[in-house]
This record gives structure tokens, C-alpha cells and sequence, in this order.
């Protein structure tokens, strides 16, 4: 949550406190209660709400309670709602925003009812009630909508456009979340310019070291590294609390963890994980104590990875914080997994699993869509209330110039009202339409997203069923289904975070589906060189699923047999491309080739035979010693959508 504030420079605690007692010593000489109750309350944000801004805080209420003024208590209990937010308490805090709601009068406080319903809604969203963090967030925004701009001042107009900014960072963030990438990032470059345009360094750096996040979702960790870097630098222009420095360090760490740069981002993690410990900022600690312990985990360092993630674990439990104990369980499964501690990867998987889905379920999803439907309903008819109160005003303006036109009037309107009538009526048709569509398409990719954990799950244990066999022929066998679960994993994984719940980008699976399959096999000093020259054609999954277990198969076999030795020349070729009415998918090596026909009883051959059968599709191979072999896969059956 941003707070739009002319932020003090970092102090020291005992200079920190001798500026809390002199703002409460000064504040006494004021005459004017609500001066007396901004300036306390701004202040405790300015401090960002730290246990010493308290005292600030306990004074404002003192004021309200002896003045008894609804204006006061509506800002001190909204600043009381932040402290304990901010400070981890998030039971409370949700107690004193609802008190402070209670206080609000949106003609006298126009900003106050959005302001308390964007820090319930991150309090929601910690607590991984997606659905109400939106629907609260959504109220928020109407809140801000229904504010008249043209009534403000200047000062007002600069607070409303702050707090603005404040909501499409929220948006943005929740967005980011819940995956859904190019709605984030249309609300975090509104929230940027927004802040530029106020001069607001600090809160431009915090928006777009979120937009960094964003960046590092989707694996651009170079991009999201520039970002965090650029956040940083306007956080020092604005003078920003050390907190908000530490958590650009924190951000800037773990990029550098994602492009394997191990000892800067070690450097930047351990200076970030220190300042919260000593600090005692249980949240960012948290998130530290993550970081570290994955970057741990690719460095190979188990201990000290479990050690890290179970302190993360403990913290994010007692907080209630479903989204850093997901992350804290991933770490340990998979550090716990590669120590041969398979019933405490088991374990952490599946909390993993279940902490993921309660945030991502298919209620979840359908509520959100059906909060973004009634807010964007609501604000229609909120502006269609508005333009026919102005209507009436006109026609009672008319009637009074002349009795005349009166009659000419109410026969328009009876004929524009049945007309609006038949137009409502379509529209409400249209509504249940869209919403009857939308929810097909909700429940679909809820259905894809089960079925990728499924297969995740089964993927998870053949690979600790591997680890724990000792025959090497049966430890292959098993590796080799657990890869052909893998290709269908990533089929389902596209259809849930892409907006085409019925087709798959054959590019995009393609390189993900190859990539995954040279990682997981290669084994030598020297690793095999390939090559990837696919055309972008979207097929359905009943095509694609077959072609992807046939070029897994392919490639696994080429890299098995092809190659006695593995040089730097050794390549692999893959091609796949639409040729008349027919798909053509080839793998090509430069290995040693073979003579004769392919032995066909092996259960991959046997798979791909039937594959085939499916596709309506040929395989052949053409081989030359010591020049290679060419399989090529026709397929006459397909749907391309």
C-alpha cells in the first residue's frame, strides 16, 4: 500500500523519538483540532507507521475523544487501521478501518472511504481472500469515481490524482498476482505517469520496482532488473525512509539470483535481510529469508536453504500470509527433495499445493470475474442515473419557458422512455449473455489449471520414486514417463495463464517443450548444440498433445543413440511448418546415423506408432553412416485454429 507523503529523512531512534515528542509538545499550542489531528497523523505515516509513531497516533485519538467530532475520529482510527497493517496485525487493523468507515461522511471526507477500503483490501489479499480483496478494491475505485473533480481545489485535485495512482498500483499488484499480465501493466504505467506528474519520486519508485515483479513473473529478469535498479535511484531522489531503500536492495538481490549473478544478489540479500531483522519488519524478513534460501537451493547450499525457508515458513504461518508460505514450502520440497528428505518433500509439496490453490481456485476466479462484471454494471448505471437526472432538469427548464412545448415534451418522453425500455432490456439480455460466456470460460481454465497440478503431482512423484530405485533400467523407464508427463504439464500450464483457452501457440510450447527436454538430459561435459525453426500456428489440444509426446520421444532417442561421443559439433535440428494441406515436423542430428530398419519393440516406438495412427501421420527416417539421420513426422489430421 502507497502512501503519498513528503517522507523524512532516516533518523536514528533517538532522534526519531525527539521529534515524535516535539511534534506532540507543538501540536498543543495549536487552536485548530483538525490541524492538530493531520499534522499527528501525517506524521505517523511519514515515520511509516514504525512501534515509536504509535505515541502520534494514541494523541490524535486522545483529541478526538475529548472534542467528540465524527471528522476526527474518522482520521485518527484510519491512521490506528495503518499502524497495525503496517506492524503485521492485520485483525486489528481491519477493527479500526471499520471504525473509521463508520465515521466517514463522503461529502466532507471525499477521499477517506477509498482511502480505509485499499488497506482492508490489502489486508484481504494477505489473508488470500482474493474475491474480497478485489470486490473491496473495486469499492474503492466507485468511492473515487463518484467524487465531483470539478468541486476540488488545487490541493484536493493533486490528493485526488495521488490516490488514484495509489488504486491502479493496488490494481496492478493484484493483477500481477493473479497472473493476468497486460491488465498489470496498463494500470502500473497509469499509476507512473501519474506520480511523475506529482513530482512523487518515492511512490514512481515504488510503481515501478512493482512493475519489476511483474517482469521477474514472467522470467524478463534482465528488464526487471533495470527496473529495480531505476526504482531504487528515484527512491533516493525522494529521500525515502531506509525501509523503502532495503526493499529496493531486497528486489535488486533476488534479479541478480534469477540471472545466476550468485554473489552480487548474495550481497544485496544478506544487507536487506540484516536491516529488517534488526530492524524487526517481520514481513520483508520473510520475504528475505525466501530469497535466500532459493538462492541457497541453485547454489547448492541444502542446509542452509531448509535452514532459511523453515524461518519463513514459521514467520508467514503466524501472520497468516498465504502467499509467502506457498513460496517458503516450494523452496523447502525442492531442497528437501535434493537431500534425500523425500517424506518432508512430500509434505512441503503438498502445502505448497494447497496454499497455491486457496489463493488460485475455481471460486476464486469465477468471484472476480464477477466482481469486475458488477463494478463495471454499476458504474453504467451510476452514469445513466446522472444523465437522467440532467434530463429532467432540462425538461423542467423547458416547461417553463413555454406551456406549449410541455405536451411536445412528455410525448418524447413517454416515446424515449419505452425506447430506453427496450433498450434496457437488450442490455440485461447482453449482460446474461457475456456473464453466461464468461463463466464457461472461467470454470475451462480453472479445468486446465486442475489438471496441470494433477499431472504436476504425478510428474513430483515418479521423480522421488526414481530417486529411491536402484535398478538403472527401471530408473530410466520412470524418467522417461515422468518427461512425457511433462509435455502434457505444459500444455495445460499455457491454456491456464493465456487468455486462448482452446489452442496452443505451437512457437511458445515448442521452445519451453525442447528446452525442458535438453535440460533434463543432458549429462556430459560438453553439451549438444540444437536448433529451433518453428512457424507460429495455434492448434487445438487434441493436436498438439500427440505431436508434443512424439517430438519428446524424438529428441530423447536422437540424444540417447545419436552421438558415441558429444563434440562441440555435435547438433540437433528441430522444424516444424505447415506445407500445403499437411504439418511437418523434423528432427535432424549430425550424429552417426544407422543402417537398416528402426527396431520397433520398444515401448517409445510403439507409443509413437500409435501417436501417429491418431494423427493420420507418417514417420520415416533417412540415415547415413557417420552423417547423420532425419526422422520426419506428415500429419494429415489437424485443427488449426
Amino acid at each position: 500500500m502507497l502512501c503519498f507523503l513528503s517522507f523524512l529523512p532516516a533518523q536514528n531512534n533517538s532522534d526519531k523519538q525527539k521529534v515524535i515528542d516535539s511534534l506532540i509538545s507543538t501540536v498543543d499550542t495549536y487552536t485548530d483540532n483538525y490541524e492538530k489531528i493531520r499534522v499527528l497523523t501525517s506524521n505517523a505515516g511519514q515515520f511509516r507507521y514504525s512501534k515509536d509513531s504509535r505515541a502520534l497516533i494514541d494523541k490524535a485519538i486522545s483529541i478526538s475523544k475529548t472534542n467528540n467530532d465524527a471528522k476526527l475520529f474518522a482520521n485518527s482510527y484510519y491512521s490506528l487501521g495503518n499502524f497495525f497493517y503496517y506492524n503485521s496485525q492485520l485483525d486489528s487493523a481491519e477493527t479500526y478501518l471499520d471504525k473509521s468507515i463508520s465515521y466517514v461522511n463522503d461529502e466532507t471526507m471525499p477521499f477517506l472511504r477509498a482511502s480505509n477500503l485499499m488497506t482492508k483490501s490489502a489486508i484481504y489479499r494477505k489473508h488470500g481472500n482474493i474475491p474480497l480483496a478485489l470486490a473491496t478494491m473495486l469499492n474503492s475505485k466507485r468511492a473515487l469515481d463518484k467524487i465531483d473533480t470539478l468541486k476540488l481545489d488545487e490541493n484536493q485535485r493533486r490528493k485526488f490524482k495521488g490516490e488514484s495512482s495509489v488504486l491502479n498500483n493496488s490494481l496492478a499488484n493484484y493483477y500481477n498476482q493473479m497472473e493476468e499480465f497486460d491488465k498489470a501493466s496498463i494500470y502500473y504505467k497509469n499509476a507512473y505517469k501519474a506520480s511523475l506528474s506529482l513530482d512523487s519520486y518515492v511512490n514512481a519508485g515504488i510503481i515501478i520496482s512493482n512493475e519489476g515483479e511483474m517482469l521477474l513473473n514472467q522470467g524478463r529478469y534482465q528488464k526487471a532488473l533495470t527496473q529495480f535498479e531505476k526504482g531504487k535511484v528515484l527512491k533516493e531522489k525522494g529521500n525515502a525512509p531506509m525501509r523503502f531503500i532495503m526493499s529496493s536492495a531486497l528486489n535488486i538481490g533476488n534479479a541478480h539470483s534469477k540471472l545466476k549473478n550468485y554473489d552480487e544478489a548474495l550481497i544485496f540479500l544478506k544487507q536487506a535481510h540484516d536491516y529488517y531483522e534488526k530492524a524487526g519488519v517481520t514481513e520483508n524478513l520473510t520475504i528475505a529469508k525466501n530469497y535466500l534460501g532459493n538462492l541457497y537451493f541453485e547454489i547448492e547450499k541444502y542446509d542452509l536453504a531448509i535452514e532459511n525457508c523453515n524461518t519463513a515458513k514459521d514467520l508467514a504461518l503466524e501472520a497468516g500470509n498465504l502467499e509467502l508460505t506457498s513460496e517458503a514450502c516450494d523452496c523447502l520440497s525442492k531442497s528437501y527433495k535434493s537431500t534425500g528428505s523425500y517424506n518432508m518433500a512430500l509434505e512441503n509439496y503438498q502445502l505448497y499445493t494447497k496454499t497455491k490453490d486457496s489463493i488460485f481456485n475455481e471460486n476464486n476466479i469465477k468471484k472476480q470475474t464477477e466482481q469486475e462484471m458488477e463494478y463495471e454494471f454499476n458504474k453504467t448505471q451510476e452514469l445513466n442515473a446522472i444523465e437522467l437526472e440532467a434530463r429532467e432538469k432540462q425538461s423542467k427548464l423547458y416547461s417553463y419557458l413555454a406551456a406549449s412545448g410541455l405536451l411536445l415534451v412528455l410525448v418524447l418522453g413517454f416515446f424515449s422512455y419505452r425506447n430506453k425500455k427496450q433498450s434496457i432490456t437488450l442490455a440485461k439480455q447482453k449482460k446474461l449473455l457475456e456473464a453466461s460466456v464468461d463463466e464457461k470460460n472461467v470454470l475451462l481454465k480453472e479445468t486446465h489449471h486442475r489438471v496441470k497440478n494433477s499431472f504436476q503431482i504425478v510428474s513430483s512423484l515418479l521423480y522421488l520414486q526414481s530417486e529411491s530405485v536402484v535398478d538403472k533400467e527401471a530408473k530410466i523407464a520412470i524418467k522417461e514417463a515422468e518427461n512425457r508427463v511433462r509435455s502434457m504439464v505444459l500444455i495445460h500450464q499455457r491454456l491456464y495463464n493465456k487468455d486462448e483457452l482452446v489452442g496452443i501457440n505451437t512457437q511458445d510450447y515448442f521452445n519451453d517443450l525442447v528446452r525442458d527436454i535438453f535440460e533434463s538430459h543432458q549429462f556430459e561435459s560438453e553439451v549438444i548444440k540444437y536448433q529451433l525453426n518453428v512457424e507460429s500456428l495455434v492448434l487445438d489440444i487434441e493436436t498438439v498433445t500427440p505431436i508434443g509426446l512424439i517430438l519428446n520421444e524424438l529428441i530423447v532417442n536422437t540424444i540417447k543413440h545419436a552421438f558415441d561421443k558429444v563434440t562441440p559439433k555435435s547438433k540437433i535440428s528441430i522444424q516444424f511448418y505447415k506445407e500445403a494441406e499437411q504439418l511437418v515436423l523434423k528432427v535432424i542430428d549430425n550424429g552417426k546415423g544407422f543402417e537398416g530398419e528402426i527396431k520397433s519393440t520398444s515401448f517409445g516406438i510403439t507409443l509413437m506408432k500409435a501417436l501417429s495412427k491418431k494423427l493420420k501421420a507418417t514417420l520415416n527416417y533417412k540415415s547415413e553412416l557417420n552423417k547423420g539421420t532425419e526422422a520426419t513426422l506428415v500429419i494429415n489430421k489437424y485443427k488449426l485454429l
